[in-house]
């Protein structure tokens, strides 16, 4: 059932609707592609978690290291840690390969730019 406007109380049109409803469909046909089109990119979930995640990464977790494995984190810790969590990886999920990688701190980034 549609629910009268909260401004002048009256329920939407048919045509009012409608046009909800299509400009609804168009967002997410936009939002479905803009994802494609920047997976393109990155074929590894691996790859993608740790670009789509790079800046909060660095932020809270720089100088410390990272294990993905079938584009879900893992574990990040210190590399003293590293061989748990790629147990652990390896245990959830058997047939993909870790992502391990060092997360640069924000003074590393600097320097290369």
């Amino acid at each position: 059932m549609l629910q009268p406007d909260p401004i002048n109380g009256a329920a939407p049109t048919y045509h009012e609707t409608v046009e909800m409803v299509m400009v609804k469909q168009k967002k997410t046909v936009r939002t479905q592609a803009n994802l494609n089109r920047q997976e393109q990119f990155y074929s590894d979930p691996d790859d993608y978690y740790f670009r789509k995640h790079f800046a909060r990464l660095v932020r809270e977790h720089g100088g410390k290291w990272i294990v993905l494995a079938g584009g879900k984190l893992i574990g990040i810790g210190k590399k003293e840690t590293m061989p748990g969590l790629i147990r652990k990886a390896q245990l959830k999920y058997p047939n993909a390969r870790p992502f391990i990688a060092p997360i640069p701190t924000r003074e590393d980034l600097e320097c290369v730019l």
